[in-house]
């Protein structure tokens, strides 16, 4: 009877241990600068479903933005996890993030803009993201911007009108490895591992969390993983794709990226306007190993 007792405590101790965060609506927050009314950019979706009842549908037109991204020349609408993670002080201990990305069939490069960002780990008090994905429209790219590895990764084509499943390995360690071929940060896309998109550079630098610290006090140091549609510097590919400009048109430089953008540009009478982008994310998980993400070793659905 005490076997029995002891392999039945440990088998779900284990279990336990194995189980991911499964990012239900729930445990996740629209983002403050998300496109308003919120209705008519993000909701549920039962026929484009990649697995189980629903899958989290964002739209996003021209002129929809919300608050400082209309002055700044940009629009999202975007969902942000309430769970939060904070830097380790040795390596390996990852946090692994896991989602399923649909692009409709009719998904057309002018969607993307400039660059739309489809999914971006942000830390508390800090400009720019610890590693964004985003697509131009054709490929997709990881880029990190706090890591020595600064390079745009190329990850592969979009393949429209299928389910597309993502798995990132993010390792925000302070220290360095003591092997100098140890992964900080992976890529598998569809289950095939992506070299191009992975790499052996720290993530975070020390000038990062200083950064955070400075800003934000007790919740410096906090990451936390956002998803949808953001179009930054969407002035940009309105002036690229206008031979008739507006008039008094006003130009300042961001401060976080350093880039010229056009002040309010939805304001302005443009001939041609950025298209309406729409796409699916579904089986949005989180956990500290690859097999408690992947959506191919779940038995249970993220509804």
């Amino acid at each position: 009877m005490k076997s029995i007792f002891i392999n039945i405590f440990f088998g779900i101790f284990f279990n336990f241990n194995l189980i991911a965060d499964e990012i239900t609506l729930k445990k996740t927050k629209n983002h403050h600068l998300t496109a308003k009314p919120i209705k008519e950019h993000f909701t549920i979706d039962k026929e484009t479903v990649r697995a189980g009842e629903q899958s989290q549908k964002f739209i996003l037109s021209h002129g929809s933005c919300n608050k400082q991204d209309c002055k700044w020349s940009a629009q999202r609408t975007e969902r942000e996890l309430k769970l939060s993670h904070k830097s380790k002080k040795k390596v390996g201990y990852p946090v692994y993030y896991a989602w399923s990305i649909f692009f409709p069939k009719e998904f057309d490069i002018s969607w993307a803009g400039t660059k739309m960002i489809i999914g971006q780990v942000k830390m508390k008090g800090v400009g720019m993201p610890i590693w964004e994905i985003h697509t131009k429209g054709a490929g997709i790219h990881i880029r990190g911007y706090h890591s020595l590895a600064r390079t745009k990764l190329y990850c592969g084509n979009i393949n429209k009108g299928e389910w597309t499943d993502i798995i990132i390995k993010a390792d925000y360690a302070k220290e360095k490895s003591s092997e100098t071929k140890y992964k900080y940060f992976e890529t598998w896309i569809n289950g095939k591992y992506i070299d191009s998109c992975s790499h052996n550079y720290p993530l975070v630098k020390k000038k990062t969390f200083k950064e955070s610290s400075s800003n934000t006090g007790n919740s410096s140091g906090k990451m936390t993983l956002r998803y949808g549609i953001y179009r930054p510097n969407v002035g940009l590919w309105l002036e690229r794709s206008n031979k008739n400009m507006p008039k008094n048109i006003k130009f300042f430089d961001d401060p976080d990226s350093g880039e010229r953008v056009i002040k309010q540009p939805f304001k302005l009478d443009w001939e041609v306007k950025i298209p309406k982008a729409t796409i699916y994310y579904d089986e949005i998980r989180v956990g500290k190993t690859k097999e408690e993400v992947d959506i191919n070793l779940q038995s249970k659905f993220v509804d």
